[in-house]
């Protein structure tokens, strides 16, 4: 472990809220949610894309029934 002049170690600085531990915790909470809100957005999209889908065949469905 790396010492500074003071005698103290780098690890302090990780142990608390003004290092780089919580920096990188706030980054990573960030990179998850971002992930987490891309991913149900998809998912979403998805869903619509199917029930257009679905829609636009029963159309077609009740259409071709309909034909004399």
């Amino acid at each position: 472990m790396e010492q500074n002049e003071k005698g103290t170690s780098y690890y302090h600085y990780l142990q608390n809220d003004k290092g780089t531990l919580f920096l990188l915790a706030v980054f990573l909470l960030f990179i998850v949610s971002g992930a987490a809100v891309f991913y149900t957005n998809a998912y979403f999209a998805q869903i619509k894309v199917y029930n257009s889908l679905e829609s636009i065949y029963v159309r077609a469905t009740i259409n071709i029934l309909n034909l004399p």
